[in-house]
């Protein structure tokens, strides 16, 4: 079974709502607020405050451009040459399947370091 949340109530009963049964003085003796004082000095203990954090130095302009400038996004992708069949070796027949040329036969020559295949033209005559 769950502990019972005990309920605050306040030293000062209310005579009616509002109004205390003691008056400001004598709460000040009962909460012992005297005693306090007499340990720290004289005077109620007080925090520090919590430090601000810093401001920025640089105003933000009042003039904004009206279009968004665009941020080029960084490219992290390293090319790497694509992968070829077994079947395509230099001097094999390859049809061309896009491309103002599509559908024409060329030799395949070798592949450039930039991974696109060099190629001639095939004539069958």
């Amino acid at each position: 079974m769950a502990a019972k949340k005990a309920r605050v109530t306040s030293r000062n009963p209310e005579l009616i709502r509002g109004i205390g049964k003691y008056s400001r003085s004598k709460m000040y003796h009962k909460r012992g607020i005297w005693a306090i004082k007499a340990k720290y000095g004289g005077a109620l203990p007080r925090h520090e405050p919590k430090a601000a954090p810093p401001k920025p130095t640089e105003k933000p302009p009042k003039f904004y451009p009206t279009d968004d400038v665009k941020i080029p996004i960084p490219n992290r992708r390293k090319p790497k040459p694509t992968k070829l069949r077994p079947s395509i070796t230099p001097g094999t027949v390859l049809i061309l399947l896009a491309g103002r040329f599509m559908g024409k036969r060329v030799v395949f020559l070798k592949q450039l370091p930039s991974g696109l295949l060099l190629v001639t033209a095939y004539h069958n005559s």
